[in-house]
């Protein structure tokens, strides 16, 4: 997969350092094996122990000083909300919340986990902690879909967003979205980003007030990147097949295949991707977020130990 390679070597070159707060987890220890064996990000933990074996960093959560330390820092960032030191010292039970505090802190510079926790505590644990960054508006997520030569017929690497996060954005929201997708693509990949905001409707032919919200959003999108490849309102088959797109929108300028969907709803873009990966046997990498400060991925508690693996390599290409 030529895009995973080009990460990998990224992800080589900058050698950030990634958190698996998890280590209690097979599956998390074996990516970690094989994330140092491959020299693609400096891996740390929090068990002293299984870090040894492995050769990697640890970050000692048993030593008293440092817990102090932790809960001072939940405690100043967490006080106007009413969070006591002694409440902030209870917090810390939790691997999530240590997580986000050693990011806080830059003593490591990326966070993956999920692999044992639920999404909603590593979301709320990243919101309360890192916060989002200060040119973005709110947290969203994108899947990273990678094909094999047999299903590449539209490329060998598509982007849709958002799958997992944000349940029924306003054109506001579905903009920032959107407009977060376009600089993660540009990021990740060399290819111009080409984006498709999705809809029932090509080129306003249904009028409803889903309709009027993505073309709200594509305008507002259109006007932050005025020279980029963006259609929309666009219906999935038009944004993937010129011909079609010339019946549809025969004055349209973009070009098709697109290679970033922004689904208007979590519905469409959860069953979208789902009914992708299952039907075409796509590698589905994610969710990956964006939107926050610095960078932490949430795992499926599904997760194989391959998908650790690349969640890390992305995970260490958006640290900047």
């Amino acid at each position: 997969m030529p895009l995973f390679d080009d990460l990998n070597r990224r992800a080589q070159t900058k050698y950030p350092r990634i958190l698996l707060p998890e280590s209690s987890d097979s599956r998390v220890i074996e990516a970690a094996h094989t994330i140092a064996d491959q020299k693609l990000a400096q891996i740390v933990l929090f068990d002293e122990d299984v870090a040894s074996s492995l050769g990697v960093d640890s970050i000692n959560l048993k030593n008293e000083d440092l817990r102090l330390e932790y809960a001072q820092t939940l405690f100043d960032l967490r006080k106007h909300k009413g969070v006591s030191f002694e409440a902030a010292l209870e917090m810390l039970s939790s691997p999530s919340i240590c997580a986000m505090i050693a990011l806080h802190r830059s003593e490591v510079d990326g966070v993956v986990t999920g692999a044992i926790t639920p999404s909603q505590e590593v979301l709320s644990s990243a919101l309360r902690i890192i916060g989002v960054s200060e040119n973005s508006s709110l947290v969203s997520s994108l899947f990273l879909m990678v094909f094999d030569e047999d299903h590449n017929r539209y490329g060998e690497n598509l982007i849709f967003t958002d799958c997992a996060m944000n349940i029924s954005p306003n054109s506001d929201e579905l903009a920032e979205i959107a407009f977060s997708a376009y600089e993660t693509a540009q990021s990740f990949s060399n290819e111009e980003p080409k984006l498709a905001m999705l809809s029932f409707s090509t080129n306003q032919s249904a009028k409803h007030s889903e309709v009027d919200k993505v073309r709200q959003a594509t305008e507002m999108v259109r006007s932050k990147l005025p020279n980029a490849q963006i259609i929309g309102n666009v219906q999935l088959d038009a944004a993937l097949d010129s011909e079609v797109l010339k019946i549809k929108d025969p004055d349209s300028s973009f070009y098709a295949p697109a290679n970033v969907f922004v689904f208007p709803n979590l519905d469409a873009g959860n069953i979208g991707y789902k009914l992708v990966q299952r039907f075409s046997g796509a590698k589905a990498v994610g969710p990956i977020l964006q939107g926050l400060s610095k960078p932490v991925n949430d795992l499926s508690r599904g997760c194989s130990v391959d998908e650790i693996v690349d969640t890390v390599v992305v995970t260490a290409n958006q640290v900047r």
